[in-house]
């Protein structure tokens, strides 16, 4: 995973350290990538997120990674999830104002899931309201977030859990992602953990996470 390049991003409580990934030829689509939670030593630079970037410019399209506030050099403390969604949002806004022609897919891992999620709810209907065409959530620890209220209608879906993670039991994701909306895909990672096999085997997760790309970004959303 090459570093990106920097990238500035502006949220609720300050500078947010960030960086853009590009792919050799001009986009197609472009994406944002949220990290896991910041107390458990979640970053930008998670190897779940940055394989997660490394596919969607494979794909053919931009990949913003960045650190929720109060990580690395971004500046503010943790706000429990409140404030995060903020800095979500305004990560979405930025990219979204630097290339407003392009479809938007949003992309968050375990927490940064959640977060995702969060944002998403926030929005009325979240397609018309945010330009997203797709969500990828990669192990959203569903056991830890009841997230009642979270619907994404008729956005494109694709849920990347691996069958052995406590967080994300198949039963109870099934269960609560039937009410997130009606275009909701599975993937699930035989033998991986809450890391998606991201360190022991990565290969099966590159390539879940090329399917759920060209699911949720399809050359004919160009």
């Amino acid at each position: 995973m090459r570093a990106g390049e920097p990238f500035p991003l502006r949220g609720p409580a300050g500078a947010l350290e960030a960086r853009l990934d590009h792919p050799p030829a001009a986009p197609r689509f472009r994406a944002v990538v949220a990290h896991p939670h910041p107390l458990y030593g979640g970053t930008m630079d998670n190897a779940v997120v940055e394989l997660a970037a490394s596919a969607v410019v494979d794909a053919g399209g931009e990949a913003l990674r960045f650190n929720f506030r109060g990580v690395g050099q971004s500046d503010g403390q943790h706000d429990g999830g409140a404030g995060e969604r903020l800095d979500l949002a305004a990560a979405a806004a930025a990219l979204g104002a630097r290339r407003p022609e392009l479809p938007l897919v949003l992309a968050g891992y375990s927490f940064g899931a959640v977060a995702t999620l969060e944002h998403l709810a926030r929005g009325g209907d979240p397609a018309a309201a945010t330009g997203v065409i797709g969500v990828l959530l990669l192990a959203p620890p569903v056991t830890h977030y009841e997230g009642a209220g979270w619907r994404l209608g008729s956005l494109r879906v694709m849920v990347i859990y691996g069958e052995r993670d406590a967080l994300t039991p198949p039963a109870l994701l099934r269960e609560r992602a039937a009410r997130w909306g009606a275009a909701v895909r599975y993937r699930a990672l035989p033998g991986a953990g809450h890391d998606l096999g991201a360190l022991g085997a990565p290969n099966a997760l590159q390539s879940a996470l090329g399917s759920a790309l060209t699911f949720l970004a399809p050359e004919s959303a160009d």
